[in-house]
């Protein structure tokens, strides 16, 4: 009975059949080729890169112990690099002096404090401008992320006001992280 409306079916919408053997075929194909050969493929890329990472890693498992104490000593390091709340003005003197380096004229800087959870710090949101030659800003945008201190780069804004000249103007906004004293 159910041949028969099959037989039905396909007397009626011969395309529709047709349609349907061949979406079944492509699918069939696509299972296939991922079954037959994309996997195993994917299987040989993946133990060839643990191989090579175990090469790479002298075949030794990390010890929780060293792994450990370089954690503690990575915070140490990370720790000192913030700067004390003392210091910002150096920090600021700093900004300026890179920027007096680079032969840019400092347009001015404004900062605002930011809330933090975290005890013990304070962030300071800064806002600051400068100009002069393309070069020179580019190489005062590379001394500030050579800085030693923890800052983040929030945003730059380059303008060219004459597109013959090539001076621009640089508008910085970065967030510098300190440390309060212990009262």
């Amino acid at each position: 009975m159910n041949i028969m409306i099959v037989k039905e079916v396909i007397k009626i919408q011969p395309r529709t059949f047709i349609l349907i053997v061949v979406l079944f075929l492509v699918n069939i194909s696509f299972y296939l080729f991922s079954a037959v050969y994309q996997k195993p493929r994917f299987e040989s890329l993946q133990n060839q890169w643990f191989d090579k990472r175990k090469i790479a890693t002298g075949g030794a498992v990390p010890d929780t112990t060293a792994v450990y104490q370089q954690g503690v000593k990575d915070l140490k390091t990370w720790r000192e690099r913030i700067i004390p709340k003392k210091g910002f003005a150096g920090f600021i003197g700093r900004l300026f002096e890179a920027a007096a380096n680079n032969s840019l004229s400092f347009k001015g800087v404004s900062y605002k404090v930011l809330q933090l959870k975290e005890p013990g710090l304070a962030a300071y949101a800064l806002d600051f401008s400068v100009a002069g030659k393309y070069a020179a800003v580019k190489s005062y945008l590379s001394d500030i992320e050579r800085m030693p201190e923890i800052i983040a780069i929030e945003n730059i804004s380059l303008n060219n006001k004459n597109s013959t000249e090539d001076a621009i103007d640089l508008k910085v906004q970065l967030t510098v992280y300190l440390r309060l004293e212990e009262q």
